[in-house]
């Protein structure tokens, strides 16, 4: 019987897997290439391999299997990553049941589980879900939203969530640590921290309730706390990271190849209800890096919803100036910024819209701009129709709002049409504007005089030294993983001594060692398992984490070189690197046997001398 592990690998495409995260593009019979998720780059190093079932990215070195990819990606656990993919397949895990000895990330994912069924519960027929009943069917809230986004009801308890918890298994400690409660301010004990509220479940990328938001319903006083009332930062919850709905908006955002940033938590929800679903929200804060990073690495164009008015020109400038600065940093994924703008008239938020006209948010989400496009129209457009656009201080400070945008932008082209435009607005002429700009864009000190960074494809092998026979022995080690009737001949060409790196000798001693072990089978017994499958089994069992990445690497990469290539073909480029290996191996030998004989002849040592010239009489002839 298969462990739950194998068994979601042989229901579930590692090219479906990721499919959900990244747009992948064919690269050869079986392969599939894409933009890497997890660095800034412009041409294709993400590889896939649907025969292996594995990914690797030859920029920033990272592979894998769909559950290393979903545990990077999602930033997830392995049992998180486990229970994630077990539910896409429709695999049934084992019942998971927290122990007091668990992980705390373990037992604060399934206590908030908890938590969401119970207030799931109350919203559905209790009655003390009756008010928020109410105010769900006002907001027109349809019940297959509510179930998919897991809305609930705190019933106007103390302690009816602490009870629960507890008949679960939860400690107070645990309880208060998760954010669900709150010590009582006289006596012993703990109470509820959400009472008499709609509640909101926060999920992580994966879909696991992390947090809540709890919204005050109709008819509450001051006395019973802000609108909006959110869990406390937890081991599991971080304000700054959460983006509320990525986990329904990755099916969205791969169809759409762009993602909605709204604000509030029910815009996200009212906007799947008019059926635009590549949406989600900062949750009410203001944007962070970590959250444009995390939104970066599903897709390359981020729209940001904004209103036609002044507060949603100054949100306009606060994303961009951030996006810029992350921009700054050569790891950082590359993205695209745009905004949507919200007409006047046509409601305060999506919310409203949609309420209003689901079609109109879909025409307005359909429309967007580049964010810096909007901020100088936006500004230029403010500064002409000011009275004191003719005051040279105003012309001054327009420059200066405005210059450090351009300054950013790494097109020359985008540049230059930008300069003309304030040049027309503040009458400076473009040459004084383009001095003023190559002050900002000058090189910094260090950095003068040295080629600008370049992405250009990866063309080489990866892993390899410069060294030709390594180079060459890399080749054929790909060549042998591919067409194993190749492998005898290798090996027997190549052996550990010639290879300057330490990882090529460990690999062609793994090699051997495998082969040879199939070999000494009887032919009955012959293995059904692929040398390479075979390869990573052996180097997995032997913890050699690095080799396997390797290997992986390799078999990739070779996926790519040896596409359309006739088996005589692939022969002859075989024996081509076969000749390389060999001619270098007798110039080595050549070298040293050189270098000894000059020795012999400086210490006089006539009988050593006799000897190394006959056997470097026998290297040129066997040559």
């Amino acid at each position: 019987m298969l462990d739950p592990k194998d068994e979601i690998k042989q229901k579930l495409d590692v090219a479906e897997v990721l499919g959900d995260y990244i747009q992948l593009k064919p690269a050869g019979v079986g392969s599939l290439k894409a933009l890497c998720p997890f660095h800034a780059e412009r041409t294709p190093s993400f590889h896939v391999s649907r025969e292996r079932q594995s990914w690797h990215c030859f920029g920033c070195d990272k592979g894998g299997d769909i559950f290393s990819f979903v545990m990077e990606i999602d930033g997830l656990t392995f049992p998180e990553a486990l229970r994630h993919l077990a539910l896409k397949a429709g695999i049934e895990l084992p019942a998971y049941k927290p122990r007091p000895e668990d992980h705390t990330k373990e037992r604060l994912i399934a206590m908030h589980s908890v938590a969401a069924q119970f207030y799931a519960s109350i919203l559905a027929d209790a009655p003390f879900g009756e008010t928020t009943r109410a105010y769900v069917s006002k907001r027109n809230i349809p019940a297959d939203l509510v179930a998919k986004f897991k809305l609930g009801a705190a019933p106007d308890s103390w302690d009816a969530l602490v009870t629960c918890l507890h008949r679960n298994g939860y400690t107070d400690a645990e309880i208060v640590q998760g954010g669900l409660g709150l010590q009582r301010k006289s006596g012993s004990g703990i109470v509820d921290r959400f009472r008499n509220r709609l509640m909101i479940p926060l999920c992580d990328a994966a879909g696991n309730v992390v947090a809540f938001t709890a919204r005050q319903l109709p008819g509450a006083t001051e006395l019973d706390g802000p609108k909006y009332m959110n869990s406390p930062e937890t081991p599991i919850y971080k304000k700054g990271d959460m983006l509320y709905g990525l986990h329904l908006a990755k099916v969205g955002m791969r169809e759409k190849k762009s993602i909605i940033v709204v604000e509030g938590n029910l815009d996200v929800i009212a906007s799947h209800k008019a059926g635009v679903e590549n949406i989600v929200a900062s949750s009410g804060t203001a944007l962070t890096t970590s959250q444009l990073r995390t939104v970066a690495r599903y897709t390359k164009c981020i729209i940001f919803a904004l209103d036609e008015d002044a507060a949603g020109f100054a949100a306009a400038k606060r994303v961009l100036d951030l996006a810029l600065e992350l921009q700054k940093d050569p790891n950082a994924p590359q993205f695209e910024i745009r905004c949507l703008i919200i007409p006047d008239g046509a409601g305060k938020d999506p919310d409203e819209i949609v309420e209003k006209d689901p079609d109109l948010w879909k025409k307005i989400t359909a429309r967007s701009e580049d964010v810096i496009e909007y901020v100088f129209t936006k500004r230029l457009r403010g500064f002409e129709d000011g009275s004191g656009a003719a005051k040279i201080e105003a012309r001054k400070a327009l420059v200066d709002e405005l210059l450090p945008y351009v300054a950013k932008l790494q097109r020359p082209d985008s540049r230059h049409l930008y300069l003309l435009r304030m040049s027309d607005a503040t009458h400076v002429d473009i040459d004084s504007l383009q001095q003023m700009l190559a002050a900002r864009v000058a090189p910094t000190k260090g950095t003068a005089g040295k080629a600008p960074v370049s992405i250009a494809p990866i063309v080489a092998l990866p892993i390899v030294p410069d060294t030709k026979i390594d180079q060459a022995a890399a080749f054929l080690f790909g060549v042998a993983l591919r067409y194993e009737g190749f492998t005898k001949e290798i090996l027997s060409v190549i052996s550990e001594e010639m290879l300057s790196s330490d990882l090529w000798k460990t690999l062609y001693n793994a090699l051997g060692i495998v082969y040879h072990a199939a070999e000494q089978l009887p032919h009955s017994s012959a293995p059904q398992q692929t040398l390479f499958t075979r390869l990573r089994t052996w180097l997995d069992a032997q913890g050699k984490l690095r080799e396997t990445s390797a290997v992986n690497a390799l078999a990739l990469r070779m996926d790519e070189l040896l596409v359309g290539l006739s088996p005589t073909e692939v022969r002859q480029e075989a024996d081509r690197n076969i000749t390389i290996v060999s001619q270098e191996r007798h110039r080595i030998l050549r070298s040293a046997l050189e270098r000894d004989i000059r020795e012999a002849e400086l210490s006089g040592d006539n009988e050593k001398l006799q000897q190394l010239m006959r056997a470097y009489r026998d290297l040129i002839t066997r040559k």
